[in-house]
């Protein structure tokens, strides 16, 4: 168990501001960390990451940019937007990466997520990484394999190991799986999306969710 609770973060996954907001409204007493989800920047531009900020003040707001190149640029862009949090492809070149960690360093308001997705050779590409110094590593969880039967915490266990760098944890998570998150070291963040903006009780599922992390 860890010494800290793990914070809950809500992904904003719309295409639209009002229907993110009218979900966040409900639920924001339950979670930590609100994020723009990068459909929602998408449609809507980087304008929404500022809203979200000025409606929820007290919230840390993540950007999800899923950068891929001149990180440096992006990464101001979204500090620029009120964001505390934005996201850098792993699978990009290691200098987009680089880039964007020392524009985050120089700016000093903005933390950079390293998302791992699409990364091959997980382990040899943390240790690459890791000399970046970002502040998190964003780790997917596999749905397809929850659906095969398949343990989907075995690429966050593995991770966890190889990794001195907190990890945010994102993919299909619901109840049961953040109670077994909340248990797993260096695990700091975990994101939900659709198991709570798809609920039919919104209030009730991040409840039960935020319950599970501090069990």
């Amino acid at each position: 168990m860890q010494d800290n609770d793990v914070r809950l973060q809500l992904a904003l996954d719309f295409t639209n501001l009002k229907s993110a907001i009218e979900i966040a409204d409900q639920v924001k007493d339950y979670v930590d960390i609100i994020e723009a989800g990068s459909p929602l920047i998408k449609a809507e531009g980087l304008g929404v990451v500022k809203k979200l900020k000025e409606r929820y003040p007290e919230k840390l707001i993540m950007a999800d940019m899923k950068t891929a190149d001149i990180g440096s640029l992006e990464v101001r862009m979204a500090g620029k937007a009120g964001a505390d949090i934005t996201t850098i492809l792993g699978a990009c070149p290691t200098e987009t990466v680089q880039s964007g960690v020392e524009k985050a360093w120089e700016e000093g308001d903005i933390k950079i997520a390293v998302d791992l997705l699409g990364v091959q050779n997980l382990k040899k590409r943390i240790n690459e990484l890791q000399k970046c110094k970002p502040s998190y590593f964003l780790v997917h969880v596999g749905i397809d394999e929850q659906k095969a039967g398949k343990d989907p915490l075995r690429k966050v266990i593995d991770v966890a190991k190889a990794s001195k760098t907190p990890l945010i944890v994102a993919g299909g998570i619901d109840a049961k799986l953040a109670e077994r998150l909340a248990k797993i070291d260096n695990v700091d963040v975990v994101i939900v999306g659709g198991t709570i903006t798809r609920a039919d009780d919104p209030i009730k599922a991040a409840q039960e969710i935020k319950a599970a992390l501090q069990s």
